[in-house]
Parts: structure tokens; C-alpha cells; sequence
């Protein structure tokens, strides 16, 4: 058996986007670095952040886990206020979204399994949102659909 060395990735030194003028995403794990099995993202809301609307993903599931503030979940039922240490479950299939309402800034890790490269998901976010830039909703539905993700009317 040959053993393999592991990979520590410091938080200073992870790729960082900037997505609109609310949100920061530090990319943790990416697919490239766990063989695909895990994504992780840190992600940092400035209150009133708009997160993500109601949507599901086919290929992966997600998880979230909150660092500090409160984060306002969609757990396919209704929206719910979740703080710090509280931790959702998102399975394939299940509908789910995320905004920080408050007026205090939010961080959470966001884990996907498997990875399924969505760190060209949120640099596509931030290229889309750069410099005030409003992108359309064929713009937006695009850049979803390519990474596995599908959002639906709020239940």
C-alpha cells in the first residue's frame, strides 16, 4: 500500500470571490482537492445579503453550517432564522435557499457532497455581479443550470 500525503489549505491563502457588493465566498475545499468527494466554502454575508432563492440541485447534496450571526434558511416548508452552531441538511432533490435578514453580518460554511466544481459556480456568480453589473434572468438561469442547480417558485 503506498500512502498518500495530505493537503492543508490555509484560510488566509483560499481563492476569494467577491460576489456583488454583500457577499465574500473563500473556497475551502474544491473539488480538485478532495477527488470530487467534498466541496466547502466559506461564506460571508453583509446584512440584508440576498443569498439564494428557493432551489434544488439533482447531482448533490448541501449542507450548511453556521459560524456567527443568523442566517435565514429555506428548508422547503418556509423560511426559519438559523445562528450560530445550528447546522441544515440538504439532500439531492429537496428544495432549500439562504439570505441574511439581519443587520449584522453572517458567516457559514456551505458543504457540498460530492464537490461537483462549484467553485465555477460562485466565480461565475461574482463575474456576473462585478462592478454593479445587473446580469439578466436568462443570464442567471444559465449559469445555474450549468452547475446543477434549478430554482423553483416559493413553496
Amino acid at each position: 500500500m503506498t500512502l498518500l500525503a495530505a493537503s492543508l489549505q490555509k484560510f488566509g491563502e483560499a481563492f476569494t470571490v467577491r460576489i456583488g457588493k454583500t457577499t465574500t465566498t473563500r473556497f475551502i475545499a474544491v473539488a480538485a482537492t478532495t477527488d470530487g468527494r467534498l466541496g466547502i466554502f466559506h461564506h460571508h454575508m453583509l446584512p440584508g445579503a440576498a443569498g439564494a432563492s428557493p432551489h434544488y440541485h439533482t447531482k448533490i447534496a448541501e449542507s450548511f453550517y453556521i459560524l456567527s450571526g443568523e442566517v435565514t434558511v429555506h428548508d422547503g416548508t418556509g423560511w426559519h432564522t438559523a445562528t450560530t452552531g445550528d447546522f441544515m441538511h440538504v439532500p439531492e432533490n429537496a428544495v432549500h435557499g439562504f439570505r441574511n435578514d439581519s443587520d449584522a453580518p453572517a458567516e457559514m460554511l456551505i458543504i457540498f457532497t460530492p464537490a461537483e466544481s462549484r467553485e465555477g459556480f460562485f466565480t461565475g456568480l461574482g463575474e456576473l455581479l462585478a462592478d454593479g453589473n445587473t446580469p439578466t434572468k436568462e443570464e442567471l438561469t444559465a449559469l445555474m443550470e450549468k452547475y446543477d442547480q434549478f430554482e423553483v417558485d416559493e413553496p
